[in-house]
This record gives C-alpha cells, structure tokens and sequence, in this order.
C-alpha cells in the first residue's frame, strides 16, 4: 500500500493525553526515564490488531477521550478502557479495526471504567523521535500533553484496504483484578517479617495523588527502614516512606530514590495498575516463581 502524509486534527483534547510507544531506554545515567505507554498490555495490542510494529506510536488518552478529525484516510483502533466509539455518528466496538476517509470526525466517550484508552493508527503517528523513542516528557520532546488545535501526523493510505479486519473481545481481568503480583523489593529483607508479610495481607485503596510518575496508596503501613543512598529505581517500583507511605513508580517516574525498595511489580500488574482509578481497591500477591 501505497503512503503519504496524513494529519490528525485535535479538536477537544479530553483530560491528559500524550503520544508514547515502549519509551526511551539507556539514558538513566542522564536522569532521562523511560516513560512509554502507562498500559502496555492495550498499547501492545492495538499495534497487533493493526499489523504495526510493536514499537508504533499511539496516542494515550486519559479517562475522558477526545474528539479529532481526520484529514486523509487510514485505518485506527481504539483499545484499553472501554468507552463509546463514534466514526460520524456512527458506533462501533473497542479493540474493532476501523476504515477512515478523509474528513471522517472521531468522538470517544469518557471510560465507562478503566482509565487509559489508546488510540491506534495505521503505521502509528509519525511524530518528533527523541533519544529513539517518540513517547512526550516534559524537558524532553517539544509537547508533552495533548492541546486544542494540534496536528499529528501519520502515514495516510492511498489505495483502499479490505473491509473485514481482526477484532477481539476486551479482556475484563485487566479491569476488573484487584491482585497485583510483585516481587520482593531490593529492600524487602530488611523489613521486619510481620511488616513485609502484612504488605501481602491487607487491602490497598488509590489516593488523589497519581499521575504517570506515580501512584500513591491511601492507608499506611509501620515502617522498620532507614532511608537508602540515593539507588536505582524503575517503573513498578513500590517505595516506602518513613511516615509509612506506598508510592509506586509508574513510567514518568525518576531514575533513581531514597526510599526503601520494598516490592516491585510485575510487567502485567503495572498494565492492570495503570488502569485503576482513585479510590479503586487493590492488593499485593507475592509471586512464587521467585
């Protein structure tokens, strides 16, 4: 197929949205992160169904989604937080690969539940690559949020495609698990073991205080730890503070911390992570393979 350039035109940008592939690896010893799609599982998805590469950009979209027009055609998939897709007025599925014409306009509702929604393009947005990787952070890329007006360009398809397309059923788990699965942190050990084991016995709620850098749990826990020399830390990471406080490092988070390193979650469990909300309740499942 046959490709030219093709523009996406914001015209209401919803609450945070900002284009990420897998993220930017190799640079922490400038203090750069990673960054990358917050819901990997759905980000890797919506470039399967599409054929892309892995690695192709998509836009991430926060809770409330968006409305945009296209200006040539292509082929999208919206995937991740189930929410309403509108193609001029017309509805269709998540996970469902649609055609676009040009002029087509796009409307996506605010998540039903979940809070992450990806929107995927043919060949994926062909934005600004820095450091080998088109996710926007701060300091980094020349945008980091999505704004009123923007055009994002993409590879427009100029001959037709077929009309039928692979679609999948959402996957609940990741909206609807409460268990995180983790390891033990580099700290871990030095906990006292009736601390540790009660990290794994008791409920969790999401505080206010969440953002791509990190998630904040409401209740606290004893805290036995000193603070570390400044080490490493890395997206999943579940610090503890000294007033008792959970953070967890999501892929906006610094490179390296203070606080004890005393759980770290698996890839999926920051996927399902990624797509709670605050006051939604979550729990900690130590993973025995380890």
């Amino acid at each position: 197929m046959k490709k030219s350039e093709g523009i996406l035109e914001v015209i209401k940008p919803g609450f945070y949205g900002s284009i990420q592939d897998h993220g930017r690896f190799g640079y922490a010893h400038w203090g750069i992160p990673a960054a990358g799609a917050m819901d990997e599982q759905s980000f890797l998805l919506a470039n399967h169904l599409l054929k892309n590469a892995p690695n192709d950009a998509c836009l991430e979209l926060t809770m409330i989604g968006g409305e945009f027009r296209f200006l040539h055609p292509t082929t999208i998939i919206v995937t991740g937080a189930p929410i309403k897709i509108q193609v001029n007025g017309h509805t269709y599925p998540i996970n469902h690969v649609i055609d676009i014409a040009a002029d087509d306009f796009l409307k996506l509702s605010p998540a039903k539940k979940g809070c992450r929604i990806y929107l995927g393009i043919d060949g994926g947005f062909q934005t600004e690559e820095v450091l080998g990787s088109k996710s926007w952070y701060a300091g980094i890329t020349k945008s980091n949020k999505l704004e009123k007006g923007m055009r994002l360009s993409y590879q427009a398809a100029t001959n037709e495609r077929p009309a039928a397309h692979a679609k999948v059923a959402m996957d609940d788990a990741l909206f609807e698990d409460e268990v995180l699965e983790v390891y033990p942190g580099a700290e871990a050990a030095e906990m006292d073991e009736a601390l540790f084991e009660q990290l794994l016995t008791r409920d969790f709620h999401l505080s206010a205080k969440q953002n791509r850098m990190g998630i904040q749990l409401e209740e606290k826990v004893d805290n036995n730890l000193s603070e570390i020399l400044t080490s490493p830390v890395y997206p999943g990471t579940v610090q503890l503070t000294p007033g008792g406080q959970l953070m967890i490092l999501m892929r906006d988070a610094q490179v390296t911390g203070g606080y004890p390193r005393v759980l770290q979650l698996s890839p999926q469990a920051i996927s399902c992570l990624s797509q709670k909300k605050q006051g939604d309740k979550v729990s900690f499942k130590l993973i025995d393979e380890w």
